[in-house]
């Protein structure tokens, strides 16, 4: 058996994973990683591209713990797209430069006070209807429309960036994780090769728990909260905006964002309480819905020859009580390895920070090393597909 070292190997080719090798090697450290299918192919490629503030999770009236937490994230992901941040991402392309929120009626004193608050400025802005995108520019449009600070990422294009930014430490391979009294002893590879790190980081999102056992960590729980997108094809406008309801303000009824086809064509991928409603229903009966939900809410647009379909898709988290959603990135230590997930693709560079925090801690002996490790010989990963390019081809 040939054996290979490295500093760091990552396990996981997610946006987590990605991010993670970037700020590594960036910061010196000697890194590789490994995925077993293709970049991006699960959760990051499932995700709506946005890097969004938190007013999402403040729909009630009042700021929750969510939206705090995840408040300067659009600026700290800015500042790379600048060329200024611990990963580079200049020129990456964006989606869109801003982000709406629409009601479809007026909405209550109590939240529009909110908007309106010392708290919130700057996060979000009411608009006149001089100032509205062309989507909402129609006259049947008789809602409130909000301004946020929120851009959407180009998802592939993030992968293709990150991953070609690192493109000699990226391998297409699923380690066996070897271990000997909770700590990893190697990480074993195709071709009769091994892999020995100092530390192991295992950023694999739903394929995290298997990961871990016989690991420190295998105590490590894990949740999933599953969701069904629905997604529609054709000569569509651009949307990117949370529609919210007087019915269900706390939470958006669809957040829309809209992504290039292959052939020209625009697809719009629709999320918010619309997927999750959507979870158990069958294909047919979540679409009939979906159309019914559009109608009412952007009854002047055409869609009578758009292509439809639908994405059930595991999100991947620390478990929490009551299944409910973490409010910040997760991260846990115990001997020669670190799981995390960042629950939230806007956290990503706040989780990386977290590793780097703890790989400088006064704890560990590891520093950054310009000499390289021995690398395996095995093919680089690939780049997924993304879910609309496996639908509609």
């Amino acid at each position: 058996m040939t054996q290979h070292s490295a500093q760091i190997a990552i396990i996981g080719g997610g946006i987590s994973g990605l991010w993670l090798l970037n700020s590594l090697r960036n910061a010196g450290y000697d890194a590789v990683l490994f995925e077993k299918n293709t970049l991006g192919s699960q959760q990051t490629f499932a995700s709506q591209g946005m890097i969004h503030g938190g007013i999402k999770y403040a729909l009630g009236g009042f700021t929750t713990p969510a939206s705090e937490t995840i408040a300067d994230m659009p600026s700290v992901w800015r500042n790379c797209i600048a060329g200024q941040g611990p990963v580079d991402l200049k020129n990456l392309n964006l989606l869109s430069e801003d982000y709406y929120l629409f009601s479809d009626g007026s909405l209550s004193s109590k939240v529009t006070g909110f908007f309106a608050s010392k708290s919130l400025r700057g996060r979000i802005n009411a608009l006149s209807r001089t100032d509205y995108p062309e989507v909402f520019a129609n006259r049947e449009f008789n809602g409130s429309l909000y301004q946020l600070q929120d851009i959407v990422i180009d998802t592939p294009a993030l992968i293709s960036k990150l991953s070609q930014q690192q493109t000699n430490y990226i391998y297409h391979a699923e380690p066996q994780v070897v271990t000997d009294n909770g700590e990893v002893s190697y990480l074993q590879l195709p071709r009769d090769q091994s892999l020995k790190a100092d530390r192991y980081i295992f950023a694999a999102g739903a394929g995290n728990a298997p990961l871990l056992s016989g690991t420190a960590l295998e105590k490590s729980q894990m949740q999933t909260r599953p969701l069904q997108q629905v997604m529609l094809k054709g000569q569509l406008p651009s949307i990117y905006a949370h529609a919210v309801s007087l019915k269900t303000v706390a939470k958006p009824r669809i957040t829309f964002s809209t992504h290039p086809a292959l052939d020209g064509d625009k697809v719009w991928y629709l999320g918010g309480n619309l997927a999750e409603q959507g979870v158990g229903m069958t294909a047919g009966k979540l679409i009939d819905f979906a159309q019914r939900e559009l109608r009412d809410l952007l009854p002047w647009i055409d869609l009578t020859n758009a292509e439809w379909a639908t994405l059930n898709i595991d999100r991947a988290e620390p478990a929490q009580k009551e299944n409910n959603r973490p409010d910040h990135p997760f991260l846990k230590c115990a001997g020669n390895c670190l799981v995390a997930w960042p629950t939230k693709l806007t956290l990503v560079p706040m989780l990386a920070d977290m590793v780097l925090d703890e790989l400088t801690g006064p704890n560990t002996t590891l520093v950054p090393q310009a000499q390289q490790g021995s690398y395996p010989d095995l093919p680089l990963a690939q780049i997924a597909k993304t879910p609309w390019e496996n639908s509609f081809g």
